[in-house]
């Protein structure tokens, strides 16, 4: 059945309506909770109680928080918490400005201030990345413009970093230097991912999007019976197979079997390029 395509809704409401719609289960907060928490906590310009002490002056819908109190209060596992804001900062929920203990955490919510739409937020150096590099997977920039663009973002965020600590520690030159050096380090790492993925989405896309993926549509509806487990299965043994060469799930098959995931590269590879062209236009 052909679905029509999904489309982008942007919805404006008070911090109030998300509280209310949280369903209280059990002491272990789910991931709308957790969100909502964040949502409250920028909004009253929460500080960590054991970082009170701290001279550190927060924006407009900004927390400041460690991970072990999100963890006791979320009743979550620390590195569960990390993923949780990594996956928020990914997805331009939030901006976060990691400090050595702590971090400083920014909503990019509107406000009933016409002056002041959510267009203009300061989205964070990840989501920043992820709008440069889609322009250029589009066609729409050159490499030179695009790397620029890269190099003052990444310059940008070293700022951005470097005046929280100061504000947080402003005597630590020492500290200063090194905090500079691990954020420097995790920030080049993540231009490195955004680059790794842009490449491959562009260079599939180029040379892809324009193919047909019927064969994978036909072995969706006759071959799997439209069953959506055995779809996964199945994509993963072909994302195996062009990432790796060969899958380990297919060891034991038939040669018909073998000969038959090879012959749907071609179709699997047509549809992540399609899925990539729709991405791009949400």
């Amino acid at each position: 059945m052909k679905h029509n395509e999904t489309q982008r809704i942007t919805i404006s409401a008070d911090i109030g309506l998300f509280l209310y719609l949280q369903e209280k289960v059990c002491e272990r907060k789910t991931k709308t909770e957790a969100y909502c928490n964040l949502l409250k906590k920028a909004s009253e310009n929460f500080v960590s109680p054991i970082l009170k002490n701290r001279s550190q002056q927060l924006g407009t819908y900004q927390c400041h928080v460690t991970i072990t109190d999100l963890s006791v209060e979320w009743h979550w596992h620390r590195s569960t918490v990390r993923s949780f804001l990594e996956k928020l900062d990914e997805y331009g929920q939030i901006e976060i400005v990691r400090l050595p203990k702590s971090f400083i955490i920014t909503m990019p919510v509107g406000t009933n201030n016409a002056d002041n739409p959510v267009g203009t937020q300061d989205f964070g150096f990840s989501s920043k990345l992820h709008e440069v590099l889609s322009d250029w997977i589009a066609d729409g920039v050159s490499i030179p413009v695009t790397g620029e663009k890269c190099i003052q973002l990444l310059k940008t965020e070293m700022a951005c970093f470097s005046e929280a600590y100061k504000k947080e520690h402003p005597n630590d030159t020492d500290g200063l230097k090194q905090a500079l050096k691990s954020h420097f380090k995790s920030a080049k790492q993540l231009l490195l991912e955004h680059m790794a993925v842009a490449t491959f989405k562009k260079v599939i896309r180029k040379h892809y999007a324009v193919k047909g993926n019927e064969a994978m549509t036909l072995f969706y509806d006759n071959d799997l019976g439209c069953d959506s487990e055995a779809l996964l299965e199945a994509s993963q043994i072909l994302a195996e197979l062009l990432v790796c060469g060969i899958s380990p799930s297919l060891t034991h098959e038939t040669p018909q079997t073998k000969a038959q995931f090879e012959n749907l590269l071609e179709s699997y590879k047509a549809l992540l390029a399609q899925s990539i062209g729709h991405a791009d236009h949400l």
